[in-house]
């Protein structure tokens, strides 16, 4: 189902790659040096590190940042705002998976059959996500099971769109809503990301609880669910990106920074042992024990959050969410990924938080 809109809506699933490392694993030189003063802003450009500061700086009324060493300096900016959280928002469902799991409730080891996953699977809206899951996975054919761990990593490191929603069917709301709580972020509401597709097809469709109602039937009716596959989809992402968002998966950049945080160090309680080895599924720089991170975007949105581990127990957490990006800025961003490498170097780097404050 190739179109605009399932192209763009693609970013969901970026896989996140490990910044700041050059291609035998060794650190890069920094991009940044301490200035001493506060010097002008870089000139604004997202397909480099040093140009994201002034990009941010452009951008400050559309942009919310957590920055914090984990030593005592932290920076923020628009912190307790709501943004729009796209895919960064699946470290709520990943967390009440644990959780559920260390309560006995769940097994990582459950054999879910495919069909089951693919009910909440609209295909040609995920960038490709979920057919990459499954070549990972090394899953084929219309009898063909998977564990529900494996399904669980599918969502986390492709960022496939159908587990979340599968997970909130089958744990509840509350579950989700608690498992936030826990993790510092008080006053939750589960998104469906189904639903805010189907709402694309259905502009009847005014409100979150409406998407789900529409999800949870795609997903039970099969006929339903061969029309929906069936309408093309059209359209200029760009334009219907507000209406993507109305839905309720918002949050801020203070609560993606408490739950991961939580996580990292272990204050998340039981289960956090579970969703920080699923966060951390791409090696640390060094310096560091554990790098867990989960991010999205959707057309002009980028978001990521980064949770730095150290030996001594102290953690390093690092969060930008962005929005309203222009065409242009948002391909170049994602071109380079370089946001990701800002992010990184001033989790660790007292200079780089020191040119960002500077520049805002």
């Amino acid at each position: 189902m190739p179109n605009r809109i399932a192209t763009a809506v693609a970013a969901t699933s970026v896989v996140i790659a490990l910044a700041g490392c050059g291609q035998n694993g060794e650190p890069e030189p920094q991009a940044f040096a301490p200035t001493g003063e506060c010097a002008s802003p870089p000139a604004a450009d997202p397909s480099t590190a040093a140009g994201w500061i002034g990009w941010i700086a452009e951008n400050r009324d559309s942009v919310a940042l957590v920055v914090g060493d984990g030593n005592g300096t932290v920076y923020e900016h628009r912190a307790d705002e709501q943004q729009p959280l796209a895919s960064a928002v699946k470290v709520v469902h990943l967390a009440a998976y644990a959780r559920a799991v260390a309560a006995g409730e769940l097994s990582p080891d459950e054999r879910v059959p495919l069909a089951d996953w693919e009910r909440w699977y609209l295909p040609g809206t995920d960038g490709d996500a979920h057919p990459r899951a499954l070549e990972r996975l090394g899953v084929s054919g219309p009898d063909a099971t998977v564990t529900l761990d494996e399904m669980v990593s599918a969502m986390i490191r492709e960022s496939d769109n159908a587990v979340p929603d599968y997970l909130r069917d089958r744990l509840g709301d509350d579950a989700l809503r608690e498992a936030a709580a826990q993790g510092g972020w008080d006053g939750f509401e589960p998104p469906t990301m189904l639903g805010t597709m189907l709402a694309m097809f259905d502009r009847s469709l005014g409100d979150s609880e409406a998407s789900w109602d529409a999800a949870r039937r795609y997903a039970s009716d099969p006929a339903r669910r061969a029309e929906i596959q069936q309408i093309p989809l059209t359209g200029d992402p760009f334009a219907d990106i507000d209406r993507i968002q109305r839905f309720g998966n918002t949050g801020s950049a203070a609560d993606l920074t408490a739950l991961h945080d939580a996580i990292a160090d272990g204050s998340f309680g039981p289960g956090a042992d579970l969703a920080r080895a699923h966060l951390e599924w791409q090696p640390a720089p060094p310096g560091f024990a554990g790098l867990g991170f989960k991010g999205g975007s959707l057309p002009g949105i980028l978001t990521e959050a980064f949770a730095l581990r150290r030996d001594d127990g102290t953690t390093a957490t690092a969060v930008l969410l962005t929005s309203g990006m222009p065409e242009d800025d948002y391909a170049a961003a994602l071109g380079s990924f370089a946001h990701q490498e800002l992010l990184l170097t001033a989790a660790s780097d007292p200079g780089v938080l020191e040119r960002i404050r500077c520049a805002m």
